[in-house]
């Protein structure tokens, strides 16, 4: 065999390889790849990791009624998992407002007097002051929904300030208001949203992106498709086994929305995510119900956080 045809058949090993260790993994349960520190700062709770020469930060930010639990989601576990495996480190905390609809306050751009900006900024300062983190030490965001929102004024406000930010990833979510004119928003950004999303229809983030890409800021859009309902998905979750993915599948197909072949019978999405939303799952796995709501949500590919993108974000990081 010539060297240029086995170079091919390498690649083409490689490739199927690839595409094997994918579907592998698809059932696997998804944990963190390190032990996340919890700590508080200024009375709000911090998860994170810092790596002793940190390649650059992300910041995470939650959608509404949301908290610093975003980083441990299963769908967030998988991302971060994916970019400290690079070298990046992260950090998550919740926005201030914490008794209403706890949101970010995507509508003031100022640095001192928007108090997530403000708080940003010192918890910052302060994990510069006691981490391997530096100065230096190239920035990323990451937010969904609310965060999304947030993530685009947050790089922006940080990138006007000279702080060295580099890219952004909003997930599911529109452009901020201050930012959202063209020419606005300067800071490279992936757009991702899902074809059924009737919370921030995928019209809106088009929309931001449109506008962001004409202005020639370098951007992304990823739209996330439909899925057949899977058991194993619910592999995903910690916790859950095969006989109770099985279980959570066969409560799901009772409440009318999907077929016994996983298909979805109800044409109306918002109505089918609506009576998905009552389904009656297994004692052995209730208190899971969250994250199997999110994973249903994946599939239906409504408004809800996803890793399916995961890599093509890592390396538009990458690329800054």
């Amino acid at each position: 065999m010539s060297t240029a045809k086995s170079r091919r058949r390498t690649r083409r090993l490689g490739v199927v390889a690839a595409a094997v260790l994918t579907v592998l993994l698809a059932g696997c349960a998804v944990t963190p790849s390190v032990p996340f520190t919890h700590t508080t700062f200024e009375g709000f709770r911090v998860i994170s990791h810092v790596p002793a020469h940190p390649r650059g930060m992300v910041y995470l930010f939650h959608g509404s009624n949301g908290s610093a639990d975003f980083a441990e989601k299963v769908e967030t576990v998988d991302v971060l998992n994916r970019l400290i495996a690079q070298g990046y480190g992260f950090v998550s905390t919740s926005s201030t407002e914490r008794t209403g609809d706890r949101r970010w306050n995507v509508f003031d751009s100022s640095r001192t007097t928007n108090p997530d900006l403000a708080r940003l900024a010192r918890l910052h300062q302060s994990l510069v002051a006691t981490t391997p983190l530096e100065a230096t030490t190239p920035l990323f965001g990451i937010g969904m929904s609310n965060g999304a929102r947030f993530v685009t004024l947050w790089g922006q406000a940080w990138k006007d300030a000279s702080y060295p930010v580099k890219a952004i990833w909003a997930s599911m979510g529109r452009v901020a208001p201050p930012v959202s004119a063209p020419g606005a928003l300067t800071v490279p950004t992936v757009f991702t949203t899902a074809v059924n999303d009737f919370t921030v229809p995928p019209a809106q983030v088009r929309a931001g992106y449109d506008v962001a890409r004409a202005a020639g800021t370098p951007t992304e859009l990823h739209v996330s498709s439909e899925r057949g309902l899977s058991s194993q998905r619910y592999l995903r979750i910690p916790g859950v086994d095969q006989a109770e993915s099985h279980q959570i599948f066969d409560a799901f197909v009772a409440t009318g929305v999907w077929d016994a072949r996983g298909v979805r019978v109800i044409s109306d999405v918002e109505q089918a995510a609506a009576r998905a939303a009552t389904v009656r799952l297994p004692a052995s796995v209730a208190a899971l119900g969250n994250e199997i709501g999110n994973q249903t949500a994946v599939l239906l590919a409504v408004h809800q956080f996803t890793a399916e993108y995961g890599a093509q974000v890592a390396a538009f990081f990458a690329r800054r």
